[in-house]
């Protein structure tokens, strides 16, 4: 029944998720990847799924999460496709693009935002907060250049 389900991608749209149907046909007998690391990975996405209740029994969020990065073009939109289906999972996109000039107008590194990002268990309630410190940021960059005037 779960393979039968049409996977859904959720793209951000100001205060809400819209949901569209997701047929990207990536799977792990596709993907230009090495043997060894594409085994472990899908060996790491089974323990994943067999240790739902362990989290549920300690108390933590079930998630797993991979940090991907490269050059456009070199399969990370692929793998995370490949990914997708392997476990008939939703995908949510949150298109962060806006946030560079952002972060340069206040001093804050990506790193920093990362930080606050990967402790997240809620990525609306992450990028809430992190929209309301680089908010005040501002203001106090902006107050230091006020008070040199």
């Amino acid at each position: 029944r779960l393979r039968d389900r049409a996977l859904k991608i959720f793209l951000n749209e100001s205060s809400s998720w819209r949901g569209i149907n997701h047929h990207h046909p990536a799977t792990f007998d596709t993907l230009a990847m090495d043997p060894a690391m594409k085994q472990a990975v899908m060996a790491d996405l089974d323990r994943f799924l067999k240790r739902k209740e362990y989290y549920r029994r300690i108390g933590k969020a079930w998630k797993r999460g991979y940090l991907l990065y490269g050059p456009p073009g070199t399969g990370k939109s692929s793998l995370v496709a490949a990914m997708a289906n392997y476990l008939r999972f939703n995908l949510y996109d949150l298109d962060l693009s806006g946030i560079q000039q952002l972060l340069a107008a206040v001093e804050v590194t990506p790193a920093e935002v990362s930080e606050m990002l990967l402790r997240s268990e809620d990525v609306d309630a992450a990028l809430r907060v992190l929209m309301e410190f680089l908010k005040a940021r501002r203001s106090k960059t902006n107050d230091k250049q006020n008070d040199g005037i």
